[in-house]
């Protein structure tokens, strides 16, 4: 067995590098014992891994599922040498903790503090999900856990544990003294004709922000919002709003930190526009204690039990 992952990491770099020459140069072993262990591999799977091309090789698409699992193995393999070689037990461990603009915003932050206490030779990585690749990071072993939307099409999930935490709704913030709020009625309503008097800011760090602000908002509204701003950072936008009269839609949870002053939800109510949010890993990663841990803090930080 441990061969056969001497092998696999072997065309791991060869596929990163492209060559087998700069592969060789890499890990200092020769060519032609690179060239055995690309033949043992596709005789022991019985399928091509790699093409060769004039500028060297790429990997076929067996080839990548193979490089996935392998990346996969080699994060196990790391997280075991730590947890059973003495002479490495004083070494960090690392987790790597993928988070989406609303976990980023703050609301993590007592559970990752907790979680820390809990493993002090733990260091957490949190680092932002790339939008549409959090699957292929989990299944690659790039990321150890992913916090963002919990709903995954079937065949991406197969090997993938999903623990819902909350719900978040987007809604249409402003600055608590911005003189829309003035104009509401008795019963605290405002004529949506009126929205169209702002300027408004577009979240862009997601696409789906844009989309509802254009279609969304603006069938709600009855025109078009003008859009004076488009920004990819969560902050920036909580700031703008903060110093303008600007308008933005936004999800509740990302807003609940910022004060001085405060971001206020508009009487404007779409439809259709919660979604449920939570963790997201490799089913095998419930073996390591600070998943399960993890699981548990964000459970009892939420109040939901998946």
């Amino acid at each position: 067995m441990l061969d056969q992952i001497t092998h696999l990491f072997r065309l791991r770099t060869i596929l990163e590098e492209g060559s087998l020459r700069r592969a060789s140069e890499k890990l200092n072993v020769t060519q032609p014992a690179l060239s055995r262990s690309l033949a043992q591999l596709e005789t022991y799977f019985g399928q091509k891994l790699v093409e060769r091309h004039a500028r060297g090789v790429k990997a076929t698409a067996f080839g990548e599922r193979v490089l996935s699992i392998s990346n996969r193995i080699e994060r196990y393999w790391e997280i075991a040498e730590l947890e059973l070689r003495s002479e490495v037990a004083q070494k960090k461990t690392l987790i790597r903790i993928g988070g989406g603009p609303v976990w980023r915003s703050g609301i993590l932050s007592g559970v990752l503090s907790q979680l820390q206490q809990r493993f002090p030779d733990l260091v957490i990585e949190l680092t932002t999900l790339t939008y549409g690749k959090a699957t292929q990071h989990l299944r690659d072993g790039h990321l150890d856990v992913a916090f963002s939307g919990v709903e995954l099409d079937i065949g991406a999930s197969y090997a993938l544990e999903r623990v819902g935490l909350t719900e978040v709704t987007n809604r249409v913030f402003a600055r608590e003294d911005h003189p829309v709020f003035a104009l509401r009625d008795a019963d605290g309503h405002i004529d949506p004709k009126r929205y169209v008097d702002y300027p408004w800011i577009v979240y862009s760090e997601l696409p789906v922000y844009r989309v509802i602000t254009e279609h969304a908002v603006a069938e709600h509204i009855g025109a078009r919002p003008e859009i004076r701003f488009v920004c990819q950072n969560l902050l920036s936008v909580l700031t703008i709003l903060q110093q303008s009269n600007a308008l933005s839609l936004l999800p509740e949870l990302a807003v609940q930190a910022v004060s001085a002053p405060r971001l206020m939800p508009l009487p404007l109510r779409l439809e259709a526009n919660t979604v449920e949010i939570g963790m997201i890993f490799r089913k095998e990663m419930l073996d390591w204690e600070p998943v399960r841990v993890l699981v548990e803090l964000c459970k009892e930080r939420f109040g939901r039990r998946a």
